[in-house]
């Protein structure tokens, strides 16, 4: 409920507001007759409209005027969509106006003009220019013969529908204003919470969003990429939600039917997709994200990707590390560090292994990538003398992948990794970290940062001298990174020289700001989406720690058992000897040689001695994730007698079973004294009771009739009609909530559910976890920070929040925000153009944090990579 202060200083005022902008809309759309005479003409346009909403507007009157003469149930429906249409659009602009006049007011700077009130108005215009397409195909076709009157009928209404819902988006905008007005914040100021502004609003029709228009706002090529995301998610879910006995042909079957079905039917999709977002929990996120670590996902970036010489993934051993601790650490006094320091050595910092929720003692996997095998790189062995590798890099990458704490890993960002290290020219160290729900938080920070204090101690290992490192991440990831810099400054461990931050939430929690509204349109993170990972990672069930602790409980107890009492084979990770490369495979090419596959060394570090290095001959997987898809297989022992137990009386059973009941249905032989006898019982009105007996004889009789050419065909035609069903047939959706107890696919009489229900849990205030909160004094120490956004980005007013702080703190903070890209692009470079291009921005800001000099990078050619780019298809296209 609103508190008497909130509702004091936002509702009546904000109502009173609401109702002059309906009023001026209509009193602009209808004006008032003069002399008795109405004045309105089918070019009247209200005079304060900007251009396109007047085009727009133009538009409408004109098709309405037109098929006001239609008096079909489709012509009437027109005519209306187009009356209503016009009402959103003058109220459309009103509201943009009004934003548009303050939206300045929380740009980074004059340079980097973007924010979410910015985004909205962006959104909303594009709303405008898609209704503009539509009118103009309509003006176009709706006078010919072959004119589809019901398919535009839908797409007018769809339209003017989303257009209602910015409109009702766009009054949220001005509640936050009202609420952050004095402070200048993105973010709502004081007791405001998101329950209390879904609270103020009319209800958001998400349906629009997941329809017709689904992407409407993006380019071209991106639309179509969002599509079938769109598609493959409504598909995948009738897959997921089926019943455990249908197998995987009929699950198929299922998934393709379903496929087309969503397909053609846009209305369909946006119920599914929405009933998905409101009811599915997060193991069917994880579950569809996962789809991109399929075995044929990851053989993809091998075959279309840039092709790289190293490429392989190492398990780091869990045990303690020791780093020099920086001459300019000072320790604080309130420190909530998990350092263990030694009272007599304090040049020195001790790293502990992870700890959090899973218990000590698991393995970090971490995956190397290099464009070139670079000298006392692991896993590449002894060289002969005229085949030299290349010396250390001066730098390194050091990256955490995204996918919202809970899903995808370092195999899943490999296709544009690839891109990096061949553009870079230096090592990239992508850390897979546990995810959630089984991981919450702090587990991932704590591999994280363990991987980095591992780098730090083995540079030699990873081919480079570490001159200069960079964290660099997208969305979790990008999280994870200002994690470790902020690790680094606690503990007193060297910082990384710069980081590179891709859509990055800097708060994780749903404190209401106007960028964070866009996920209630995003066809990549749906807002039940993103809710669901902020709490599996954030704030997890209790479930869930019952049962890590359960885990760690049993995990001490193995360990702490005496050495004959365990076999072999239920000796865990914790037990294995240290570093270990699960993937001692190399990316081959015509000029590379094999004398890294047999290595096997011996090498002279603390973390690294002992290690045995697998035998790679033969191995053509080209870089296949073994690890990913195994899982352990359990026998269950089943005790089976060699003798069985002989009973008499079950013999005579059957023998009597046999004799009496046997029947012959290839002749037909059923003897007519049993059905002469039953007519007559039934006659005197003494009908036989079911019995065991009579049963077995029914069935006789039917297998009889089957045999019949009747009984065949009528068989036959069960069957496929079963068939058909079971592989047709879409199963619902049920949620926590009461809603979810009933069929939710019936989307028609499902009524709208406020998203304010998404918010029942807690987030603690953790400088770890939302680095936005963290102290003036540790964000005054980061490095050099490029912070890459997009304006349709539901972190974008994080990324700003957090640029403006570090430039009020005077560090140095370079803001660059992208148009028309959705979250998470990177991982569509090899699908859109505009996505390779976004990719290759990042590259430059990570040139510039690492000192790399393009200019003098060649590739294995010998060509400039610059060039090499210019005569790309991708470069040929943007320069046109």
């Amino acid at each position: 409920m609103i508190d008497a202060a909130s509702a004091e200083r936002g509702s009546p005022k904000f109502i009173a507001l609401f109702n002059d902008n309906l009023k001026l809309g209509h009193e602009d759309d209808n004006p008032q007759p003069v002399n008795g005479k109405d004045t309105q003409t089918p070019n009247h346009i209200p005079s304060d409209l900007q251009t396109a909403y007047g085009t727009l507007f133009a538009a409408c009157q004109d098709h309405a005027a037109f098929f006001a003469r239609d008096h079909t149930e489709f012509g009437q429906r027109l005519h209306a969509a187009h009356i209503a249409w016009q009402d959103f659009i003058v109220l459309a602009n009103r509201l943009v106006q009004q934003i548009e006049a303050f939206a300045h007011e929380y740009d980074f700077d004059e340079q980097t003009p973007g924010n979410g009130y910015r985004s909205f108005i962006y959104v909303t215009n594009a709303c405008i220019t898609h209704g503009i397409g539509i009118c103009q195909q309509l003006t176009a076709t709706r006078s010919t013969m072959f004119f589809r009157k019901k398919f535009y009928m839908k797409e007018v209404e769809a339209c003017s529908q989303l257009l209602s819902s910015l409109c009702t988006c766009l009054q949220y905008l001005l509640i936050l204003r009202q609420w952050s007005a004095s402070t200048g914040d993105l973010f709502a100021c004081g007791n405001h919470t998101a329950e209390q502004l879904f609270e103020l609003g009319d209800t958001i029709n998400q349906y629009c969003f997941y329809g017709r228009c689904l992407g409407f706002q993006y380019g071209d090529s991106i639309r179509g990429v969002l599509r079938f995301l769109g598609i493959s998610m409504a598909s995948y879910s009738e897959s997921y939600y089926s019943q455990e006995g249908d197998g995987t042909i009929v699950k198929t079957t299922r998934s393709l039917w379903t496929s087309g079905k969503y397909l053609m039917n846009p209305e369909l999709r946006a119920r599914r997709i929405v009933n998905i977002s409101q009811n599915a929990k997060i193991d069917f996120c994880k579950s569809f994200w996962f789809l991109a670590e399929s075995e044929m996902m990851h053989k993809l970036p091998s075959i279309v990707g840039s092709s790289i010489k190293v490429n392989r993934l190492i398990e780091l051993p869990a045990e303690p590390l020791k780093l020099p601790r920086r001459k300019d650490f000072k320790a604080q006094e309130t420190s909530t560090s998990d350092v263990n320091q030694n009272e007599g050595d304090d040049d020195f910092v001790e790293i502990p292994v992870p700890t959090a929720h899973l218990g000590p003692g698991l393995p970090v996997s971490v995956r190397l990538l290099s464009a070139k095998r670079r000298s006392g790189m692991l896993g590449e062995g002894r060289y002969r003398g005229w085949n030299k590798p290349t010396p250390p890099s001066p730098s390194i990458l050091f990256h955490c992948h995204g996918g919202g704490f809970v899903a995808q890993s370092s195999k899943s960002h490999e296709l544009y990794l690839r891109d990096w290290a061949v553009a870079l020219d230096c090592p990239i160290l992508s850390v897979d970290y546990s995810l959630a729900p089984e991981a919450p938080f702090p587990r991932a920070l704590q591999e994280v940062y363990y991987a980095y204090c591992w780098l730090l101690n083995n540079t030699e290992l990873l081919g480079t001298t570490a001159e200069r490192i960079v964290c660099a991440g997208d969305s979790a990831g990008a999280n994870l990174s200002i994690g470790v810099a902020l690790k680094c400054i606690e503990q007193g461990v060297r910082v990384p020289d710069g980081l590179f931050l891709a859509y990055c939430p800097t708060l994780v929690s749903f404190v209401p700001s106007p960028a964070r509204l866009l996920c209630l349109m995003d066809p990549l993170l749906p807002f039940g989406f993103m809710m669901r990972c902020l709490r599996a990672y954030a704030a997890p069930a209790q479930e869930t720690l019952q049962e890590n602790a359960r885990h760690v409980e049993d995990a001490a107890q193995i360990r702490n058992a005496p050495q004959g009492s365990l076999n072999s084979s239920r000796r865990t990770s914790m037990a294995r000897s240290p570093l270990t490369p699960l993937e001692a495979n190399t990316e081959q090419d015509d000029e590379s040689s094999d004398t890294f596959a047999s290595a096997s060394a011996s090498y002279h570090s603390q973390t690294v001695e002992r290690t045995d290095l697998p035998n790679s001959e033969g191995d053509n997987s080209s870089c296949v994730s073994f690890e990913d898809d195994s899982q352990p297989i359990v026998h269950y022992p089943i005790e089976v007698s060699a003798d069985p137990p002989k009973d008499a009386a079950s013999a005579a059973y059957i023998d009597n079973f046999l004799d009496k009941y046997l029947i012959d249905t290839a002749t037909m032989e059923v003897t007519e004294e049993t059905a002469a006898e039953a007519a007559q019982e039934q006659a005197n009105g003494h009908a036989k009771v079911s019995s065991d007996d009579d049963i077995l004889v029914e069935t006789g009789r039917d297998l009889v009739a089957m045999d019949t050419l009747q009984g065949r065909l009528q068989e036959a035609v069960n069957n496929i009609t079963h068939t058909l069903t079971r592989c047709t047939q879409s199963y619902e959706i049920h949620g926590s909530n009461a809603m979810g107890q009933q069929d939710v696919r019936n989307m028609d009489a499902l009524i709208a559910r406020s998203p304010s229900e998404e918010f029942a849990f807690d987030v603690p205030k953790d400088p770890f976890l939302s680095p936005y909160w963290a102290s003036d004094e540790w964000l005054s120490q980061l490095p050099e920070t490029k912070i890459l956004t997009l304006n349709m980005d539901p972190c974008l007013d994080d990324c700003v929040m957090f640029a403006k702080k570090l430039k009020r703190l005077g560090r140095q903070v370079d803001l660059e925000i992208l148009e028309g890209l959705p979250h998470g692009f990177l991982n569509f470079t090899m699908l859109s153009n505009e996505a390779m291009e976004g990719s290759k921005k990042c590259i430059r800001s990570l040139q510039t944090l690492l000192q790399v000099n393009p200019k003098l990078k060649t590739n294995d050619k010998g060509s400039s990579l610059d060039d090499e780019e210019s005569s790309s298809p991708s470069a040929s296209l943007a320069a046109s």
